[in-house]
């Protein structure tokens, strides 16, 4: 279900605002390197790597907006602006270190706390890609105020040593932290905070059917990588030590997958807003976020195993790796397969039925739908042959079919748009998660629907699918 809202004209132009100012901090940074400044804060994979990501992220940011989906586009704007900011940190912190100014700490505090930022965006626009309406959800205000947190006491309690000095953000001993147990505090709830849309999401989708599981097993995918990327962080520091991996190697690689992340998470937002749930499409998508999580694992284990204080000698640590390999990645290989068509399957076709508000249904609790809990029983509300006619592609139910007339039954506007979200295949956790409602919300008006439907518990078509059915018909005759 997507709003038809006109286009911010302030995001069509972001692009080209963005590369501007993307291009003039990569110069800025160039130059100070060939000076001699800065080592792998100037490194030019880095600095590129993040240009490409805020470049990617407000060419999502103009794509969200002429689709309709403004807390999205606003979002992605977002996250291209903290990618910006944190290469104009860098410029700000390299040059007031080169000069030896007095402000350099406080620019290197605050160049060291800028990845944390684009990590909370760039999940809140994936997640924002899937939901209608113009409330804000407490779970992004929680994971906003979460990680802004973080950011600030990051920058306040953390000194540099010897800033660019052959000692990076990964080498534990180039900072100092003040009050240590608050920042461990802090970082503790940031890293729930990550971990708090993707499990909320994958639920979701899980719970759903056919279009509305797949975009949202695509939104889940795309927060997925946050903590993916923070993973990937302590595994650099293991790296260092006891891997005794070059710092700066480390930090440059952290730079490009913190890039390489924001633009897989903006991509995965455009392709959900657009409702574009092709399986291959889709289990790409699901197959890159579960090889990346069996690749660092990999790395992990690889890496403890080549320390300098293993015991395991190199043909032994080539042979772990090797298993290992072969274990976790064909794993995840077979896994992320049947989770891509797990998302993307179409739903089983149900009893044909006469589309009429009067009916019974089975089961008696309020979602009706005994195979899942979830509220997720609604497998064929476009079957062909049961009085709904099919849509174009077999056996699917299109991603926005059009909203409910509003005679339908003498609905309410918002009980119009559960129903409607209800067609699609949406569980009630499916259901809670695009409009920004609760679960026993969702419940209530889910009863106060099926009663001014008149669809009372009993006989031999469940609820939800006879609802899905009005809908349907309804929004076929408006055509």
């Amino acid at each position: 279900m997507t709003a038809s809202v006109r286009p911010m004209p302030a995001l069509l132009g972001l692009p080209v605002v963005t590369g501007a100012t993307a291009g003039a901090c990569v110069v800025a940074l160039a130059g100070l390197g060939a000076a001699g400044h800065g080592g792998f804060a100037t490194e030019p994979a880095g600095t590129l790597a993040l240009a490409v990501a805020a470049v990617a992220a407000a060419v999502a940011a103009s794509r969200l907006a002429r689709s309709g989906h403004r807390a999205a586009g606003r979002l992605a704007a977002g996250l291209a602006a903290s990618l910006l900011a944190y290469l104009g940190f860098a410029v700000l912190a390299v040059a007031t270190v080169a000069a030896g100014h007095r402000w350099a700490g406080p620019a290197v505090a605050a160049w060291n706390s800028a990845w944390i930022p684009p990590l909370a965006l760039l999940q809140l626009t994936a997640s924002a890609a899937v939901r209608t309406g113009t409330v804000t959800p407490k779970a992004h205000r929680y994971v906003g105020l979460v990680l802004g947190a973080a950011t600030l006491v990051n920058a306040l309690l953390t000194t540099a040593t010897e800033p660019f000095d052959g000692l990076p953000t990964i080498a534990g001993e180039s900072w100092r932290t003040a009050f240590a147990p608050v920042g461990a505090a802090v970082t503790l709830l940031g890293v729930a905070a990550l971990l708090l849309l993707p499990v909320t999401l994958w639920r979701a989708a899980l719970g759903s059917h056919h279009t509305v599981r797949a975009r949202l097993g695509v939104a889940a995918a795309a927060t997925t990588a946050a903590p993916l990327t923070v993973v990937f962080c302590l595994l650099l520091a293991i790296a260092r030590a006891p891997g005794d991996v070059e710092p700066s190697l480390g930090s440059v690689a952290f730079l490009v997958a913190l890039s390489g992340t924001a633009v897989f998470a903006v991509a995965c937002a455009v392709t959900a807003a657009r409702g574009a749930t092709e399986p291959r499409r889709v289990g790409t998508v699901v197959r890159a976020t579960g090889l990346a999580a069996a690749a660092l694992l990999v790395v992990g284990v690889g890496t403890l195993a080549a320390a300098p204080g293993s015991s395991l000698g190199p043909t032994s640590v080539a042979l772990v790796v090797s298993a290992l390999t072969v274990v976790v990645g064909g794993g995840a290989w077979a896994g992320t397969g049947r989770l891509a068509a797990l998302l993307t399957a179409a739903p089983a076709v149900s009893v044909a039925a006469p589309v009429t508000p009067r009916g019974g249904a089975e089961g008696t609790s309020v979602g009706d739908a005994p195979p899942d809990a979830s509220g997720a029983a609604v497998h064929a509300p476009a079957s062909a042959g049961a009085g709904v006619p099919a849509p174009a592609s077999a056996g699917a139910v299109p991603a926005s079919v059009g909203p409910v007339p509003a005679s339908v039954g003498g609905l309410t506007a918002r009980e119009r748009e559960v129903l409607a979200a209800l067609a699609e295949g949406a569980s009630n956790a499916g259901i809670a998660a695009q409009l920004v409602v609760s679960e026993r919300t969702v419940d209530a008006h889910l009863r106060a629907i099926f009663v001014k439907l008149d669809l009372t518990p009993g006989g031999d078509t469940n609820r939800r699918v006879r609802a899905a059915r009005i809908w349907l018909e309804h929004a076929r005759q408006r055509r």
